[in-house]
Formats: structure tokens, C-alpha cells, sequence
């Protein structure tokens, strides 16, 4: 899997990490002591490696703004479990899918998410859908199998970068998709409309919101 979204605008990083056994120790020691905590409370492996690799890609990206080592950058976790770090006045997001991660920060709000494509059943993109988008939505260039992960992925972006999450149902945010220039705008439930950029690549399906 490799992520590029394409024209950015300028100070919205995005870094990927995917997962490699051969360092995943060294990775485990760049984590803080609460993280490691985290972590541990996770019962499978699987939500082990993708916590792992989300703060991993996140710290990395930070440490280059703070001049720090990744392990001492200082990142805070909210009430309503946002990352925060206001020694880098930016905005961050970290999204994870398998065995990929994806981190973002910027001096904008931001959101990013990453799904892996899998069988989901019919019923679920219709779920997610608002009356006033299905029409646009089934009309587009989309493969059906990646169809509801492109929605998804950007609705979800849009709900991290408003730091709600999935409080608000998935279907009161509306998108308009140019599958051209992989972009879209999103309409949120405030009335306030978002850019983003979305990606299909191979069997994942990634977008950041701005």
C-alpha cells in the first residue's frame, strides 16, 4: 500500500507506516508509559500493532517539528479522546487499518482515516447515506467493492476533524465527489463544508479532510 493524496495544501503532512516484525521492538520503545498501558489493554494483536503503528507514524511526523527524539515528544489525550500536542501549535489526526497507519498533522483542522476493503454487507452504504447524496453516489465511477469505503473513509475524516467522531451518525455529513481529481467537498452537520482528498489503493482506501 502506498498513500499519496494528491494537491495538498501546503503545511498538511501525512506520514505511513506499515507494519515490519523485524523492528516492531523499537517501535514499542519510542511509546510512553501510558501508551504502553493502552496498548496492553488491547486483548488481540491486532489492535496492538495498529495502536502501535498510529502513535509510531505520529510521533515521527511531530518529532520533526519539535527538533525531539519521537519518544519525548509530549502528546496529550482529551477528554473526548482527541491527541493533542500545543508545544507544535498544529492540528493531528492518526488513523489505522490492518497492518497500515496513517498520522497527519497541520496548522488547519484536520481529519484522517484508513480502511482496509473487505465484504461488508449491502446494506451498510445505504446506512451511511443521506437522502440528498445516494443519487450522486451510486452515479460515480466506483468500483462497488470500494464504493462504501470511499464514503466511509471520508465522512469519517470530516467527523474526526470536527473532534466528534462517530457521535454523529455517519449520514448527516454529505459528500460531492470528483473521482477526476480524487477530491470532494463534505457538507457537515453545523453547515460548514470541508475539502478533502481521498485515495484507492489496491485493497485500502484512505482520505483526509481539511
Amino acid at each position: 500500500m502506498l498513500t499519496t493524496f494528491l494537491n495538498l495544501p501546503e503545511g498538511i503532512q501525512v506520514r505511513q507506516m506499515g507494519y515490519d516484525a523485524f523492528v516492531e521492538e523499537n517501535w514499542a520503545s519510542i511509546l510512553s508509559p501510558e501508551e504502553h498501558k493502552r496498548r496492553d489493554a488491547f486483548s488481540h494483536p491486532g489492535r496492538q500493532r495498529g495502536f502501535t503503528l498510529g502513535r509510531v507514524a505520529l510521533r515521527s511526523l511531530l518529532a520533526e517539528h519539535l527538533n525531539v527524539a519521537p519518544n519525548l515528544v509530549p502528546l496529550h489525550l482529551g477528554s473526548s479522546g482527541q491527541i493533542t500536542c500545543p508545544e507544535s501549535q498544529l492540528h493531528l489526526s492518526l488513523a489505522h487499518s490492518g497492518n497500515q497507519a496513517l498520522a497527519t498533522v497541520a496548522p488547519v483542522r484536520i481529519g484522517i482515516d484508513l480502511e482496509e476493503v473487505r465484504t461488508k454487507p449491502d446494506t451498510l452504504l445505504e446506512h451511511i447515506l443521506g437522502e440528498d447524496e445516494k443519487d450522486h453516489i451510486h452515479s460515480l465511477p466506483i468500483p462497488d467493492s470500494h464504493r462504501l469505503f470511499v464514503c466511509w473513509t471520508l465522512k469519517e475524516a470530516v467527523l474526526k476533524a470536527m473532534g466528534v467522531g462517530l457521535r454523529h451518525a455517519p449520514r448527516k455529513v454529505l459528500l460531492s465527489i470528483d473521482t477526476d481529481s480524487q477530491s470532494a467537498k463534505i457538507a457537515d452537520p453545523d453547515g460548514e463544508v470541508w475539502n478533502a482528498r481521498y485515495v484507492i489503493s489496491d485493497n485500502w482506501v484512505s482520505a483526509v479532510a481539511f
